[in-house]
């Protein structure tokens, strides 16, 4: 779903959830999509995609809430990622979407290879955040930064 903006943002948080088998991984995801959808006005990927594709990723315009919003649900989902490589990576594409958006195939060069390396930088983050902090403590620094980024999309 992340990978081919398609989809709905609260479906990848509960999969997410699901991936990861852990019901405070599912909230995180969830929280993060509420946040999503505060700030864009839909839940649909598509949408989110033409969206950033239009204005601009996430995490660079708009008003600084609402891109720190967005730096803080990237940072819940990096947070909240599973020690297995696969779902890892499932979670790293997720935080990169917030970030820098879904649309990978677009015109023009410039929107790829920021979500290029958008991902290539959340993988290396989920991974180190997997491997270096404790699990449970990564899960409720996840759920903290998650509501944190819910709550800056309301301050907005």
């Amino acid at each position: 779903m992340a990978a081919t903006s398609s989809g709905d943002v609260l479906l990848l948080g509960v999969l997410l959830g699901f991936a990861a088998a852990d019901l405070a991984v599912g909230a995180t995801g969830v929280v993060v999509g509420l946040a999503v959808v505060g700030r864009w006005g839909t839940s649909s990927l598509a949408a989110l995609a033409g969206g950033q594709a239009v204005v601009g990723a996430a995490g660079v315009t708009g008003p600084a809430l609402l891109a720190a919003s967005a730096w803080c649900g990237a940072a819940a989902l990096t947070l909240a990622a599973p020690r297995r490589p696969v779902a890892t990576v499932a979670f790293a594409l997720a935080a990169a979407d917030v970030v820098a958006g879904p649309a990978a195939l677009s015109s023009g060069g410039g929107p790829l290879a920021v979500r290029v390396a958008a991902s290539l930088v959340a993988v290396l983050l989920a991974f180190f955040a997997a491997t270096w902090i404790p699990p449970r403590l990564a899960r409720v620094a996840a759920l903290v930064v998650a509501v944190s980024a819910a709550m800056l999309v309301v301050a907005a």
